[in-house]
């Protein structure tokens, strides 16, 4: 594959993974359903049962085992709820409430099948250029709920009663509604945080 092919590629399977939140993780030959968050520095961040961190084969579909799901071959690295790492935590209870499990882990992408082709993991950890800025956009655009309701329904055609942001990235918002999160993809990447406000808030 030529490099600006495998760019795109790789470009593409980062829009897929960052606009999913939820995922079938195969560890051995037992099977579990997750919900994951994406961090600032882009780790993926999901609550564990103990028998999901032994030493074995572990692979994650996205957004569920099906056949045009992305596959991908992950290690996990378990963390301490607490400190500096609990903030994590916190991210994924913003995202999905209370957490079914007591224990975290960091998932660490080696390889993934995208579209019949693989890409190297490395490719689909990104760190967030508006990572700084997230918590104060989420802040001002949530004091806008009937204009943040309307600009969600207008743009995913999805309508979300008491909708609240939780997540910003140049690709588009995290919105959480009761029924899951909701994604408000855009077409022209964020650039500065005024792109942000005037795609949700003009």
């Amino acid at each position: 594959m030529e490099p600006f092919e495998e760019a795109k590629l790789t470009d593409a399977a980062w829009a897929f993974l960052r606009g999913n939140t939820t995922a079938t993780i195969k560890f051995g030959e037992h099977t579990n359903d997750v919900s994951y968050v994406v961090c600032p520095n882009g780790k993926l961040v999901i609550p564990v049962m103990i028998a999901m961190l032994q030493p074995c084969d572990t692979i994650m579909y996205v957004p569920e085992y099906a056949e045009d799901c992305m596959e991908m071959h992950v290690s996990l690295q378990q963390f301490i709820d607490s400190g500096e790492d609990g903030l994590l935590s916190d991210r994924w209870n913003v995202y999905h409430g209370d957490s079914p499990d007591v224990q975290w882990a960091l998932v660490d992408i080696d390889a993934a099948r995208f579209h019949e082709m693989f890409i190297d993991g490395e490719g689909l950890c990104r760190q967030n250029p508006l990572a700084d800025a997230e918590h104060s956009l989420c802040k001002q655009i949530n004091e806008n709920k009937e204009v943040l309701r309307t600009a969600c329904h207008a743009k995913t055609n999805v309508d979300v009663t008491d909708p609240v942001v939780v997540g910003v990235d140049p690709l588009g918002l995290d919105i959480r509604a009761p029924f899951g999160i909701v994604r408000v993809p855009t077409e022209t990447p964020f650039v500065t945080t005024d792109d942000v406000l005037a795609y949700v808030l003009q």
